[in-house]
């Protein structure tokens, strides 16, 4: 009797099989009028949350909660995190294969003196939700972005 081949997966970075990476979005002030934390990359200029590619062995959620402490010195445990928000991105930057980033929600505002940015970012702003999707370059950042400021007036709300 042959043995069934086991599956193999697509090479990494294909459109089957993208990168993954997860980030949080960091708000301060009230859900009702949150300014959002942008940090813009070194490298390339662009404007987005913190996020990063996951290390080996991690699941989305513990990715995401490692990069927003190695990219701004904050420190968020699950608990942390709205749990009634994520969203999705899958893009293709540039010609380097394809990335799905999720991105979850702090729950609470964070402390902006709390802030430590890493030597990947040249600044940062923290901005409310009209100035935020001005200066977000990217159709699926200005989506998230707008998701989770719907999320917070809701919130607000209650």
């Amino acid at each position: 009797m042959v043995a069934p081949a086991s599956p193999t997966l697509p090479d990494l970075g294909s459109a089957e099989n993208p990168v993954l990476a997860a980030g949080v979005l960091l708000w301060t002030g009230t859900p009702a009028e949150p300014r959002f934390l942008l940090l813009q990359n070194a490298r390339h200029g662009t404007w987005s949350f913190a996020k990063g590619h996951l290390e080996a062995g991690e699941n989305v959620l513990e990715g995401a909660l490692r990069e927003v402490a190695e990219e701004t010195g904050i420190c968020l445990s699950a608990d942390a995190l709205d749990n009634a928000f994520s969203d999705t991105s899958i893009y293709k930057p540039n010609d380097k294969g394809w990335k799905r980033v999720v991105y979850f929600l702090a729950q609470q505002p964070v402390e902006e003196s709390a802030l430590q940015v890493s030597e990947e970012h040249q600044s940062f702003a923290w901005l409310p939700e009209e100035r935020a999707v001005e200066q977000l370059g990217f159709s699926d950042l200005r989506r998230t972005l707008i998701r989770a400021a719907t999320r917070l007036a809701t919130l607000a709300e209650v």
